[in-house]
């Protein structure tokens, strides 16, 4: 257990500092998946064999395309995530039918699995035209022939690809959600990243989803270049007169050789000044009736075709199937009950034409992977539930047989005294700004464990002529809806 002087020194260091969120790769960062065979075949095995013994649960479903248009500068700006430009829709064509050979390697793996939910994701999923949207379903169909009834089925995209006929294609096909990444309502800022969306794009795009039945969700970055907390609350005021029940709002994360980190980091909103945007957001929207669901996320009741959507967020301690398919997709496999080692976390090829050539040879398209001890299952479960605002300690007694306070009392009770969580008999919540600072926390529970892995990092590295211990500290990029981050 971490020390109260070195927990308090952490956090005092940290309050100040910026926010990078770890949604998609929760722990360990994926600088820490070295290892390059993955057994897909013992994972298939452990699936049959907790479903058999009656611990399975729906399984979550990610579909990635590796596209995005053009924009100047490049990768909107701020965007870490591994993209290609896109050259036209044969290209995206070719893609697809690699798609639906990955996926038919998974086929016995999960057979009798029921699917909880699909994201189409990427890069900008609607660049695909009409007639793929059905093809994009069958190929989820034919994977998992039962969905469960309450599934949600999203398809990410950027406001000005969508069109009417395109939004009707969706909803035909089967989808039931459509996940727009508007990041700015201000155009002004928003042409700092290049791209070309218009108000009246988001605003058409909404209509269409309300005509057809879907619900949507809008992304919003705070923290931008030139932001300020007028305009922030501008665009806020702007979206709920829109009637829009479902709004992710989050920090830019900024680093890598961005345009944003580069050449406009002077321009920044200040750590402080982005804690000041969170508070009058969550303020302003709880003001106007929604309820803060997750770190990210919220939500107004009353949506007529809204759906459980809570991204990022796993409502459970014991286990976690998530498949992701496509050019750098992530997949995360694991239960409490399986031996160290058997819980998976890895990642698809980053190279998109090695990824094809993997296919080509009949061979799953994986790049490299982390085989997880149970402290390691443990930790990341502990992530995405803390992404969800709430640890029951009743669950995770039940899962890992430890009381969570107890486990990490030091951390809990210095947190407490900052009035960041609230500890009580059933659960540990993040109050006040606490889910603000959820990555600190989440980094801090870590801290322990990563000491271990970094102490195995630097032994396992190979020493140079001159004896000298040569680190290579470049992250793997994790996969992200918008904002990647590459830091622990």
């Amino acid at each position: 257990m971490l020390d109260s002087k070195f927990v308090n020194d952490h956090i005092d260091s940290h309050l100040d500092k910026r926010q990078v969120n770890k949604v998609q790769h929760s722990f360990p960062s994926p600088r820490y998946w070295t290892e390059q065979s993955v057994p897909v075949a013992g994972i298939a095995e452990d699936r049959h064999r907790i479903r058999d013994a009656g611990r399975s649960t729906p399984l979550n479903l990610y579909v990635g395309v590796p596209y995005c248009i053009k924009t100047n500068p490049g990768k909107c700006g701020y965007c870490l995530f591994p993209v290609e430009e896109f050259q036209g829709n044969e290209a995206l064509e070719t893609y697809f039918d690699y798609l639906r050979r990955e996926a038919a390697m998974y086929r016995s793996a999960f057979e009798g699995a029921t699917l909880g939910g699909v994201y189409f994701g990427g890069g900008t999923s609607n660049l695909y035209k009409e007639p793929m949207y059905p093809r994009l379903m069958d190929l989820v169909r034919d994977l998992f022939p039962t969905i469960a009834p309450d599934a949600d089925l999203t398809l990410e995209g950027i406001p000005q690809l969508f069109s009417r006929s395109k939004v009707e294609a969706i909803r035909d096909a089967g989808m039931n959600r459509i996940s727009m990444g508007v990041q700015q309502i201000n155009e002004r800022l928003n042409k700092l990243s290049g791209r070309k969306q218009t108000l009246k794009h988001t605003v058409q795009s909404l209509e269409w989803a309300r005509e057809f039945g879907l619900a949507a969700n809008l992304d919003l970055i705070f923290g931008w270049p030139q932001q300020t907390v007028r305009t922030m609350v501008e665009d806020l005021e702007q979206v709920v007169s829109w009637g829009v029940h479902d709004l992710t709002h989050y920090e830019l994360n900024v680093g890598g050789p961005t345009d944003f980190a580069l050449n406009r980091f002077h321009e920044l909103p200040s750590p402080l000044g982005n804690l000041e945007m969170y508070r009058v957001a969550r303020d302003l929207l709880k003001s106007h009736g929604y309820e803060q669901l997750t770190a990210y996320n919220f939500r107004k009741p009353g949506d007529p075709v809204g759906r459980d959507y809570e991204e990022g967020v796993v409502p459970r301690l014991d286990n976690l199937d998530s498949v992701g398919l496509g050019y750098a997709a992530i997949s995360f496999f694991g239960d409490t009950a399986l031996e160290d080692g058997r819980s998976w976390s890895f990642i698809n090829q980053r190279d998109l034409g090695r990824y094809k050539e993997m296919i080509d040879e009949g061979e799953f398209p994986i790049e490299q992977g982390f085989g997880h001890t149970r402290q390691d299952w443990g930790l990341a479960m502990l992530f995405r539930n803390l992404l969800g605002l709430s640890v029951s300690r009743t669950g995770y007694r039940e899962a890992f047989g430890a009381d969570v306070y107890e486990e990490y009392r030091t951390i809990w009770d210095a947190l407490g005294e900052r009035e960041l969580v609230e500890v009580t008999p059933e659960a540990i919540t993040l109050v006040d700004d606490g889910p603000f600072y959820t990555p600190m926390i989440q980094g801090l529970l870590a801290e322990e464990r990563y000491r271990v892995l970094r102490e195995r990092e630097i032994s396992t590295k190979p020493v140079d002529s001159g004896d000298k211990v040569v680190l290579d500290l470049a992250s793997p990029r994790p996969l992200a809806r918008a904002a990647a981050g590459t830091a622990e």
